[in-house]
């Protein structure tokens, strides 16, 4: 963050009950740099989603910054180049319609850098950067897990357009589902297509795509759906948001949209 040519007014960093020197290292570079700021809380479950969401809105409720046109939210297994803020700023400068950008997520292989798989045109949820006009008028983020795809559909639906940067890399060091294990991964992205509202036809052919790449990971998602259908837990309260995420869906079911 240091070494970026464009640096953020203030950068709010939320340290969920860290047990190592990640407050120590955070607070001596604080010292030296008053835009770097630590937020402390007493911790909790690593948990993917709302949990997430929450963690987020703690940061932002601390900015001391005024007025900001961008906020950012960043995961802290990333890492980028120094040009990375200002090419990603410069392209929303352009395109005053780009409400909600990214990186694009790359993973090391060996010594191979490679592009981590995601949906075609998919902002990156571990790297967010939102217009604030445009994360004001979608209402803000939704406390679920699925928050990273509800976003970008409600922008879609007001107006806004949602895309990563072309060419952006970022550097994701834990890839998504190595912290947890993939099935456990895979549930969590089960329940949160089923709090979405996904078309059922969608979700299982993208759970028989995914077990026949991971099979841990596509039984894990149709035991997370199947579990949230069967206890019928909760799903988000917005049925023009379910429409219009079905009928997209069903338009890439016959090729008619792109991903």
């Amino acid at each position: 963050m240091l070494s970026q040519r464009l640096k953020p007014l203030e950068w709010v960093i939320v340290d969920d009950g860290s047990r190592d020197r990640t407050p120590e290292i955070v607070e001596g570079y604080s010292s030296k740099y008053p835009w770097i700021r630590v937020v402390r809380l007493p911790g909790s479950e690593r948990v993917r989603g709302g949990h997430i969401v929450r963690l987020f809105y703690e940061g932002y409720a601390a900015l001391k910054a005024g007025n900001p046109d961008y906020i950012v939210k960043l995961d802290a297994d990333l890492s980028f180049g120094p040009g990375f803020f200002k090419k990603a700023l410069d392209c929303m400068a352009r395109n005053p319609g780009l409400g909600i950008t990214s990186g694009i997520s790359h993973i090391l292989k060996g010594e191979t850098l490679v592009e981590e798989k995601s949906a075609e045109g998919h902002t990156l949820g571990a790297c967010k950067i939102y217009r604030v006009a445009c994360l004001e008028g979608i209402g803000g983020l939704v406390e679920a897990m699925g928050w990273d795809g509800i976003d970008e559909i409600k922008a879609r639906m007001r107006g806004w357009e949602a895309w990563p940067v072309p060419g952006l890399k970022v550097i994701h060091l834990r890839p998504e589902g190595r912290a947890k294990g993939l099935f456990r991964s895979g549930m969590e992205r089960g329940r949160g297509s089923y709090f979405m509202g996904y078309h059922p036809a969608f979700f299982a052919l993208r759970a028989l795509k995914c077990l026949l790449k991971s099979p841990l990971d596509g039984l894990g998602m149709a035991a997370g759906y199947a579990g949230s259908l069967l206890g019928r837990k909760e799903r988000i309260d917005d049925a023009e948001f379910i429409r219009e995420l079905r009928s997209s869906q069903v338009k890439r079911l016959f090729h008619r949209e792109r991903a």
